[in-house]
């Protein structure tokens, strides 16, 4: 490995070690307990199913389950009952895993059914998934991996607690962006110029994205509570945690993920055309590169309609089904949120393209390349 790259590296691995481990250590992150429910959740087994019954009522039939499962080392009896047009987990066999809640009761603890335990199936396909980057993308495929551990690092340790803390979630996501960018794109596509300019356009199109989100957010008076979760996590941390800036850390945090894929792949674009041919000028390796980004903006949108189609499918549906006109129910804060977290987020991915270009385009033209 060079040594610029092993420098890089031990500058990287310094920075997100204090990130990461030093600032909370110091206290920094230090925040009142949050008000939690008395209920705990326990891992279990289901042995055996003890009652299996249909009883009619009037929404239509309801499934009731009795069934036996071994919890901590001792055997308890839960009863599980479902609505046949109700959604929510199917009724447990014999041999699933399950989540079990357990909650005090005047006379004892009382145990109930709270979801499937998915742990071993997510595990394995992370690991399906990581050895198939490895496979493929060989050395640059482990470190991209290295790269997204060190993302999720600084979610989990720096962006999270700093927003449970009671610090500005702006503040707290860009500056948690910053570190993220660092090791995801110097590990993944190595120390060079090419990734030292797609970093510029990463953070300066990062930037466009959180001041058209904060502005957009203004404007439209969004409030940030229309996900239940967020009123959820509100009422826990009593009213610390700012409901608008965790919706503009959200949008910022989203649209890096994004950025990043536009901002390499431009930059790529430009240095392999100086590299094809030396004689052209920064203007002409600005002119034909955003070819290259048109087709790239044009591909690139049509994916982000279709993840966040795919995501807010439900809201789509109520759209379509006509409950509300559609004018009105695009002034509804659930959907009008979603609408503002797609276009502030594809109005960043797309000025990427031309700030990205021109950077490039300029380092290489000039003969620094």
């Amino acid at each position: 490995m060079p040594r610029a790259t092993l420098a890089a590296v031990a500058v990287l691995a310094t920075v997100l070690f204090a990130a990461t481990v030093l600032v909370p250590a110091l206290g920094v992150f230090d925040r009142p307990p949050m008000r939690v429910a008395l209920e705990r959740v326990r891992e279990g087994t289901v042995t055996r199913i003890l009652e299996d019954r249909t009883l009619p009522s009037q929404r239509g039939d309801i499934h009731l389950r009795r069934f036996e499962v071994a919890i901590d080392g001792r055997r308890e009896v839960i009863e599980y009952s479902k609505e046949s047009l109700a959604a929510g987990p199917h009724l447990p066999e014999a041999g699933d895993r399950i989540l079990v809640g357990v909650t005090p009761g005047p006379d004892g603890d009382i145990y109930y059914f709270a979801d499937y335990a998915r742990r071993t199936p997510l595990w394995l396909m992370a690991a399906l998934f990581a050895v198939l980057v490895v496979l493929v993308g060989r050395v640059q495929g482990v470190w991209s991996l290295v790269g997204m551990a060190a993302s999720l690092l600084v979610i989990l340790r720096f962006i999270i607690p700093g927003i449970l803390a009671g610090h500005s979630p702006v503040l707290i996501s860009v500056l948690g962006a910053l570190l993220i960018m660092l090791p995801a794109l110097y590990l993944a596509h190595g120390v060079d110029r090419k990734t030292t300019v797609a970093l510029a356009g990463t953070a300066a199109s990062l930037l466009i994205t959180a001041a058209l989100a904060a502005l957009s957010i203004t404007l439209f008076r969004l409030t940030g509570t229309a996900d239940e979760a967020v009123t959820t996590l509100q009422s826990l941390s009593e009213g610390r945690i700012n409901p608008e800036g965790l919706l503009l850390a959200g949008i910022i945090v989203g649209a890096l993920g994004v950025l990043d894929d536009v901002t390499v792949a431009q930059a790529s674009t430009v240095f392999e055309l100086r590299r094809a041919n030396a004689q052209l000028s920064g203007v002409e390796l600005y002119r034909r590169a955003m070819n290259v980004g048109r087709d790239h903006i044009a591909s690139t949108v049509n994916t982000l309609v279709l993840a966040y189609a795919g995501a807010s499918l439900p809201l789509l549906i109520l759209l379509a089904s006509g409950t509300e006109p559609a004018g009105t129910l695009i002034s509804r804060e659930f959907l009008a949120t979603e609408i503002v977290r797609t276009l502030a987020g594809s109005i960043g991915i797309v000025a990427a393209v031309p700030v990205t270009t021109a950077l490039a385009a300029w380092l290489a033209g000039s003969g620094h390349e």
